[in-house]
């Protein structure tokens, strides 16, 4: 019996304090997120460099990528982020009871995260030097 986990009300019902989200389904969601995610921003770095963006237009390009991916995964969970996204539910509210942070998942489901920036810096520098410094 593990201690840590809420005392049922009854046999069909659990307490408040309960997480709505079943852990298997979590981990799911959040390997098939953060696989759009990184190849989502491999793919824009690779199109910065081949486009030769420079500076801030490469920037703005991986942060327009990245909220296109954030808006494609909402419509796909019925705009409904606190339901499939973990990182909405993370945030512990007045007495250490869950309050939903929507941010928090909006930001989980844009994949905006160093790991994805730098997979982007990347394809970016990588694309550029192929396309544009060996011609």
């Amino acid at each position: 019996m593990n201690p840590q986990e809420p005392a049922a009300v009854s046999a069909s019902q659990y307490s408040p304090s309960a997480s709505a989200l079943h852990p298997p389904s979590v981990q799911h969601n959040t390997r098939v997120l953060g696989s759009i995610a990184t190849l989502t921003s491999c793919f824009a770095g690779l199109v910065a460099g081949v486009l030769g963006l420079q500076n801030l237009s490469g920037f703005a390009l991986y942060l327009a990528t990245a909220l296109l991916t954030a808006l494609a995964s909402a419509f796909k969970c019925n705009m409904d982020v606190g339901r499939y996204v973990p990182d909405a539910h993370a945030s512990p509210g007045p007495l250490g009871a869950v309050k939903p942070s929507i941010w928090r998942g909006w930001l989980g489901v844009a994949g905006i995260s160093g790991e994805n920036l730098l997979g982007f810096l990347l394809f970016w520098i990588g694309g550029y030097a192929l396309v544009h410094v060996y011609d």
